[in-house]
């Protein structure tokens, strides 16, 4: 087991670590793999105030917690943004890391159109049963604090972003930028720039994926962590 690469998954903003238990049982037997809740996430306490920092300090205390030196980080929509900003701050601790979904191109008018649909009023008129499962997903923390915190984050990306190309071209350990090509949210030219930014990192744009990840196929991600495992 110890010979074994680790492999971290990071969620999505209002995910948790229990979405990727399918992946983690079928990539059990060629990696000891970790699927973390970010903070204010799964019942993690929610903090004041949502920042990267945050949950890349989080992320931290894992692999200290696990005694894990080095992982290859695979992150999905906001988890990817957390994951390369871990392999940037902390390059020795990462052996590699892989995005998908991951929103790298941002403006004031992109994140208010992404906060808009963080209103829980009308997420319990037009979706009830969603709202419900976010609900069961992070208690005991309220969804309307979870929401707020979350839109006030994506705001502040909005204002200040992060992820540049320029900040991206300092990124010094592999990279895998990966998107669907039916994704509504994140568009295949940012996902491209952002791979071009970064020597030698790769592209892969995934058929027939939109941005959820439960629409994205357990087989088909864990085939392609795989590949990058074994790459990396």
């Amino acid at each position: 087991m110890t010979d074994l690469p680790v492999l971290v998954l990071l969620h999505g903003a209002l995910g948790s670590g229990a979405g990727f238990a399918d992946v983690v049982r079928e990539l059990s037997p060629f990696a000891r793999v970790l699927a973390p809740d970010l903070p204010g996430h799964g019942g993690m306490p929610l903090p004041a105030r949502f920042a990267t920092d945050g949950f890349v300090d989080a992320v931290t205390d894992v692999l200290d917690r696990e005694g894990v030196e080095r992982a290859h980080v695979f992150g999905y929509s906001m988890g990817g943004h957390v994951a390369l900003t871990l392999a940037l701050r902390s390059p020795e601790r990462v052996a590699g890391v892989m995005t998908l979904a991951t929103k790298l191109r941002w403006t004031p008018d992109v994140a208010a159109r992404e906060s808009r649909l963080l209103d829980l009023a009308r997420m319990r008129e037009k979706v009830p049963r969603f709202a419900g499962e976010l609900e069961a997903r992070h208690a005991p923390t309220p969804l309307a604090d979870l929401l707020s915190r979350t839109a006030d984050f994506l705001r502040e990306l909005g204002d200040s972003p992060e992820l540049t190309p320029e900040v991206l071209s300092a990124l010094a350990v592999p990279a895998l930028f990966a998107v669907g090509d039916r994704d509504a949210t994140v568009t295949l030219d940012e996902t491209a720039g952002a791979a071009r930014a970064v020597e030698g990192a790769g592209l892969l744009v995934l058929p027939d994926v939109p941005h959820p990840l439960e629409r994205v196929p357990t087989s088909r991600l864990t085939f392609e962590l795989r590949g990058f495992l074994a790459r990396t």
